[in-house]
């Protein structure tokens, strides 16, 4: 009877995967990467023929290249008759197996069910469901095996001599994915903060890597453009810093370090920055348009800018942007998730803190004239601040159509053809109240 160990994260015979230090891996922005494998081969004289099986499933079957030098490649031959895991599985119901929970011992029975994520297997003592990811194996015991599990690839090689050759395969394969995690903590206090990035990287393959030179690019790479001739700008960001500057559009690659290890089916944070201190912009925002009326809270707006001047200046890839805000107390306190976009030297990151629970303000619409050419309408604005600390708002006004501010009772600034605003600074426990005219004409 044959036994077949399959090994749940990894079911492949990896070539110098632990003593060569040139493996590495570069991952894209659109759920795809560049995977280098170093190979190693003793050759006898004349024909060989040699293979490597640590390849993804979701490899693109028209990317792989070898590259070696001092011997003759007739041909590459690539193998897609291979199984997943569950369709091993499936063909394989009532058969005799043995798991191993990573803190347990081994357990015998037969295999009755299976999904995604658990195995049910009928035991002397009844039925036991174990969920995969907590065993570290599972052995089938059948007399019909079928134990391809990945793709193959065969090289025809002609060498000159008995010796042994270094070659480096590389393929592209989707299953790979990273993104920015940044954490920007503020001060209710002061406008001093605290912005710290990690690199999210994904490796939802089913092959496990060691000995990793692992890199990250920021930037959308078409994999199937139709243009001819193209070409794109690459430039590196190494060590522990993102130091290169460029403008929006190139590619960054980022290192996120050297000798590391990422397992399938394995989500790992690294930094790609150490923290920095800041400064941070807080205003309470109040939106209106023409015909609205009533009472609401202020929404809250962080911003900061990415300049030398703020400490920054460097390129800031889109991602995911957790905001928190330290009371001084020294409390730690969520206040948002936002989405961070690709950010260039001298852009500002605008973030949304939620609603004030005591910044209130109240519209209301004092008059309404409309004639046959024209309308003319008095808005009252009023911004209680309630809190017992002195805050920055902007009370934004949409007005469509060709329109004039006959009167206002503070300054504002006209933003667009449709926007105009008040900037506004009140005092703790204060209230402000903004009156203003407007007048539409039309033919």
């Amino acid at each position: 009877m044959k036994k077949i160990i399959l090994l749940l994260l990894s079911l492949n015979l990896v070539f110098a995967q632990l003593d060569n230090p040139t493996r590495s891996l570069t991952i894209y922005k659109d759920n795809f990467a560049l995977v280098n494998e170093p190979i190693v081969w003793n050759l006898k004289l004349g024909r060989n023929i040699s293979s490597f099986t640590n390849l993804s499933q979701n490899l693109l079957f028209d990317s792989p290249v070898l590259n070696v030098e001092g011997v003759q490649v007739l041909s590459q031959t690539l193998n897609r008759n291979f199984s997943s895991t569950d369709t091993f599985l499936k063909n394989n119901i009532g058969a005799a197996i043995e798991v191993k929970p990573n803190d347990g011992s081994n357990v015998q029975g037969i295999l009755m069910d299976y999904n995604g994520s658990t195995i049910s297997i009928k035991t002397n003592k009844g039925l036991v469901v174990f969920q995969r990811s907590q065993l570290s194996y599972f052995i089938l015991k059948s007399s019909s095996v079928q134990d391809k599990f990945t793709p193959e690839i065969r090289w025809e090689i002609i060498s000159d001599d008995d010796k042994s050759v270094n070659a480096e395969l590389s393929y592209i394969t989707s299953g790979f994915s990273w993104k920015p995690i940044y954490t920007l903590t503020i001060n209710d206090s002061d406008s001093l903060a605290t912005l710290s990035v990690n690199a999210e990287v994904s490796n939802n393959s089913n092959i496990n890597l060691f000995a990793l030179d692992l890199d990250v690019v920021e930037g959308n790479v078409p994999l199937h453009s139709s243009r001819k001739n193209s070409s794109y700008q690459m430039m590196e960001s190494r060590g522990s810093a993102m130091e290169n500057r460029a403008s929006l559009g190139d590619f960054y690659v980022f290192n996120l370090g050297k000798n590391l290890n990422l397992d399938a089916m394995q989500t790992v944070q690294l930094p790609m920055m150490k923290a920095r201190s800041i400064t941070y912009d807080k205003k309470y925002i109040f939106k209106n348009s023409e015909r609205d009326q009533g009472d609401e809270p202020l929404s809250i707006e962080v911003s900061f800018e990415n300049s030398a001047e703020n400490n920054l200046e460097l390129p800031l890839p889109s991602g995911v942007l957790y905001l928190y805000e330290k009371s001084t107390a020294g409390e730690l306190n969520f206040i948002g998730r936002n989405g961070l976009s690709q950010l260039y030297k001298g852009g500002t990151a605008i973030l949304d803190g939620g609603k004030a629970f005591d910044i209130i303000g109240k519209r209301r619409i004092l008059n309404f004239d409309r004639q046959t050419n024209s309308e003319e309408s008095t808005i009252s604005l009023q911004i209680l601040n309630t809190s017992n600390q002195s805050i920055k708002v902007k009370a934004i006004e949409k007005i469509v159509g060709d329109w004039v501010i006959k009167e206002s009772s503070s300054m504002y600034i006209k933003e667009d053809a449709s926007t105009i605003y008040f900037p506004l600074e009140i005092e703790a426990g204060a209230t402000e109240l903004i009156t203003y005219t407007y007048k539409k004409e039309w033919k």
